[in-house]
């Protein structure tokens, strides 16, 4: 195990919250068609900054819905609110002017859960964030659940491997 919080416990995270997200969209949000999401983590639980480029970086990028038919580049906005809570360990919606630099988008709607980034657009902000911490207490879930069955199948160990 090279790390708990991988591209694998990602998506069985999302996996189990997307129905619940599903359904609310289409009983609270009728007019909105998808949601971009993402799962990233800051430079503490994730690979640090690099040459790579961010969304390589990603543990999760995804969606819910049909992103084709909306006239915003969703995917492109999520990515971008990922790479700055990544950056700063801050939400959007927490973001300082001072925080932000050329390239940033103007939306806010992330979430950090201990270092666990999570961002989602497509929806109005203030859902988007919704969302996005939704996503991320499953990730946190999901993670202290893989670390419990790795020390029960593992009772031996002292360290991760």
């Amino acid at each position: 195990m090279a790390s708990i919080l991988n591209e694998a416990l990602a998506r069985r995270a999302f996996e189990k919250v997307r129905p619940a997200l599903e359904l609310m969209m289409r009983e609270a949000m009728p007019d909105r068609l998808g949601c971009a999401v993402v799962v990233a983590a800051t430079d503490a639980v994730g690979p640090p900054a690099g040459q790579a480029p961010f969304r390589a970086r990603c543990h999760l990028v995804a969606s819910i819905g049909d992103l084709s038919r909306s006239p915003y580049p969703n995917m492109d906005i999520a990515l971008k609110k990922a790479e700055m809570s990544a950056r700063t360990g801050l939400p959007t919606a927490a973001l300082a002017p001072h925080h932000l630099q050329a390239g940033d988008t103007v939306y806010s709607g992330s979430a950090v859960i201990e270092g666990i980034v999570v961002a989602c657009a497509g929806l109005e902000p203030r859902d988007d964030e919704m969302f996005s911490y939704w996503i991320a207490s499953a990730v946190k879930a999901e993670a202290s659940r893989a670390l419990a069955e790795y020390v029960a199948r593992r009772s031996d160990a002292d360290f991760i491997d």
